[in-house]
Parts: structure tokens; sequence; C-alpha cells
């Protein structure tokens, strides 16, 4: 099928693409550079013509997750598959995929509509702290990991816990200190491939990085408890680390139930999947979104509970429009106002480069037709961005017309679950640890039929 975006004004960050008037030109799904007479033609003129979303923190399929839709009003998978389109997203990445729950995970990501989806692997170091200490070992760790990374179908791997602790003291001679943690994981980095992901916390930010551009910094917000944890987030990103924001909403869902869910996977610490909101910390984020001038940090919210995804556009608005953080925030934070090349950067460029999505993000000939039109005129003020952005007129996804007049009418699109093919095979190592587990990672590790399409990079 041939279509043609006709008289849009043209933005795609890694182009170099500024509102310049043109078409845009598809061919059997991807972007070319010219063709002949279209099939279909996209009226645009006046209009935004982008690159499409991609969410890289979107806390979809966390387990336990089922509980909030039960208690606190979280929408429902087929509800989010669909808001992520009508904001102009086609791609969902879920960051707490672990080998215990890659199941679980992978076959709610299936059930998300619409939307393509992938997940990080979290590592458990516990798992791994008989031989983390050991240099020699290390080229083994991450061909076991690589494998662990294939056989649950995850495209990165993440950590939420960089050290390795025991409250028995008859373990203790196996607990690995945080400084000694970053440093076997900026190696790890070096072993396996792509940016080690870091799960924010205070303690990460305190310590430093050994090697900041090893690592990836996510959901930043919520660990940002101090001042001082604000301004290191922003040394690290200067020096070379990546991070995403993690933006919390400026108060708290209103008749929002504030019952703890915290859920048991195995690590040191439980994982809260209701924590109280933060005033403070949030007004950081955000200062911290405006004050960075860089190009490594892209947009994400801080989860479910504190940034559902139907405050996006509220969250568009403060990076774009100082009233908007006026009347939200009753200051300015900052005189510096996003352009709509900076937006996005940070919601389409950035995160398909930090999730080795080589086709998306761009608007270039041989990317994948994922494509957002926004009704957002050149002399609009920013004053109209949450209503505009957070509005999607027009999504193509794969060159298949998803939204249409700020409606969806494609809602069975195809979709498709991204992974990585390593290619590793099991390790010696792997073998040993899965001997002593009365649960057998094997047997949990994520066939074929379960979940997906799948699509290996």
């Amino acid at each position: 099928m041939r279509l043609k975006i006709a008289g849009g004004r043209l933005f795609d960050p890694a182009g170099g693409w500024d509102g310049e008037v043109g078409d845009l030109f598809i061919r059997d799904g991807r972007i070319v550079a010219e063709m002949g007479e279209a099939d279909t033609v996209i009226e645009a003129r006046g209009q935004v013509v982008a690159p499409a979303g991609i969410e890289l923190r979107g806390q979809a399929a966390t387990y336990g997750l089922d509980f909030l839709r039960l208690t606190n009003g979280v929408p429902s998978l087929q509800e989010l598959g669909e808001s992520y389109a009508l904001l102009g997203y086609t791609h969902v990445h879920e960051p707490l995929l672990t080998a215990w729950t890659a199941g679980y995970v992978q076959r709610q990501l299936a059930g998300l509509p619409v939307v393509d989806t992938s997940a990080s692997l979290v590592l458990n170091l516990r798992e791994l702290d008989l031989w983390l200490n050991s240099p020699e070992h290390l080229r083994e760790i991450g061909q076991t990991l690589n494998y662990l990374l294939e056989a649950t179908r995850s495209l990165n791997f993440r950590v939420v816990e960089p050290f390795v602790r025991y409250r028995q003291d008859v373990y203790v001679h196996r607990s690995l200190d945080l400084d000694r943690t970053l440093e076997v994981l900026a190696d790890l980095a070096r072993a396996t491939g792509p940016r080690m992901i870091l799960e924010a916390s205070p303690e990460v930010l305190r310590a430093g990085l050994p090697e900041p551009a090893a690592f990836h910094l996510a959901a930043l917000g919520p660990a940002l408890t101090d001042d001082d944890l604000a301004a290191a987030a922003l040394a690290l990103l200067a020096a070379g680390a990546t991070g995403d924001l993690g933006l919390m909403s400026a108060q708290p869902q209103s008749g929002a139930a504030r019952l703890p869910v915290r859920i048991d996977l195995g690590w040191y610490r439980a994982l809260d999947l209701n924590p109280p909101p933060d005033e403070a910390a949030a007004r950081r984020a955000l200062t911290l979104a405006l004050d960075y001038q860089g190009a490594g940090l892209a947009f994400s919210g801080a989860g479910p509970a504190l940034a559902p995804v139907a405050g996006y556009p509220r969250m568009f608005a403060w990076l774009g429009d100082r009233a908007a953080r006026r009347q939200d925030w009753g200051e300015d934070l900052g005189a510096r106002e996003y352009s709509l090349s900076e937006w996005l950067w940070a919601t389409r460029t950035l995160p398909a480069r930090l999730l080795g999505l080589t086709d998306r993000g761009r608007l270039s000939p041989g990317a994948r037709a994922d494509v957002a039109i926004y009704d957002l005129p050149a002399e609009a003020p920013h004053s109209q961005w949450q209503r505009s952005l957070g509005r999607c007129r027009t999504l193509l996804k794969a060159g298949e017309v998803v939204v249409d007049n700020f409606s969806l009418v494609n809602p069975e699109v195809a979709r498709a679950t991204y992974y990585r093919r390593t290619g590793a095979e099991a390790t010696p190592m792997l073998a040993e640890i899965c001997q002593f587990q009365s649960r057998r990672w094997e047997n949990l590790w994520v066939p074929a039929e379960l979940g997906g399409p799948w699509v290996g990079l």
C-alpha cells in the first residue's frame, strides 16, 4: 500500500527536521524518500507530523499490578493500550520482569492491545553472589545473563538492588557492598553490550557511578528525596549517564485508595506498587527535567500509582508551558520551556535508541511508518500543549491507520512483543544456580506459545 501524508509540519529530531513543511511517503509499512501516485492521501496541512511515542517505563504488567486494578482504579489492559494509542504511542516497555515472573508478565503484555511491547529482565544479584567477586568469572556471568535474556524473552537488563545483602549472619560472607557491585555492573555492561539499567535510588545517587556512560538511571523522580540528590543526578547525567525522569503528579489522585501493595519478588526489599506521594520529590523531578540541557534524559512517569497515563498530557504541559507549572506548582520552577523538538526527543527518539529499536523514533527513509499527527498549528502558544499533544489526531502503526480524527478506528491492529536474540548457550554456572532452587528456572522460562507474537532483535 502506498500512502502520502501531505503538507504537514515535519518534526524529526534524529533527522534535523524542525517543522519544515513537506510530504511524507509510506510504502508497505515503511517510510520512503519518494514515491509515485499514492493509494491514500492524509491531509496534514498545518499539523505536526512526528514519530510515534515510545513509553520507556510503562508499568503495565508488573507482577501484583492486578491487585491495584481492583483497589486503586488502575486501568485494565484494554483501557491502557487504547489510552496509549490515543496519546500517539505505539510501543510500551515493561520495566519489572523477573526470572520468576517472566511467564506471567509476558502473558499480561500479550493482552495489551494496539501497542507493541517489550520488557526488562530484573537481575537478582543474590543468585550470582558466589561469582560476582571473581573477575575470572565475568565472561561466564555475561554468557549466563545473555542466555537468561533470551530465555525470558526480555529486551535488556535492569537492576533494582545493586548490592547483595543477607539478613542471616551465616551468609554475611556472601554480601557485596554497593560500591563494589557498581564496579562489577559496569564491567558486565561492557561484557553484555547495552547500558546497564539501574532503578534510581538515594543510595545509588549518593554513591555515584564508577563509569557513568555504562549506566541508565531509571525513574529518577522518586529517588530525589533531598536537594543534594537532585544535584547528584544532574552531575551523573552531565558525566555521561542517561536517565528517565519518573515524573509524578502534583497532587494525589482524588478518591484513590492508599492501601499498601507490597510484592515479594525475592529481593531484599519488597516492591511497593502503591507508594505514598512525595510532593517535594515530584517538584525536584520536574526541576531536574528543566535544568538538564543535554540529550541523555528521556520522559517517563513514576508508575501507575504516582503517574497514571491519563495524567501524561498535563505532564507534557509542565515541560512546555510555565503557566501550567504556575497553576499546578505555584511557581515557574525555572524559565525554560521545552521546544516541540526537545519533547519529541524525550518521548520518541531517545527511548527508541535506549531500547535498541533502530527503525523507530524517526521519520527518515527505512524507518517503520509509526507516525503520529497532532493538531498543533505553528502559531499555537505553549498553553495549547495539554490539549493538542494529549490527543493524537491520526496515528499510523507500520503504515496502518490506528487513530483517525481523534478516535480509535483499528483496535485489532497487529502487535508484537520484542526481545533480544542473543544466541547464548546455557552455562555450567546456570546449571549450578538452578540445582539449588526449589522452583526451577527452566520450568518458568517463556516458550513461544506463551505470549507474543515475538520479534527477536
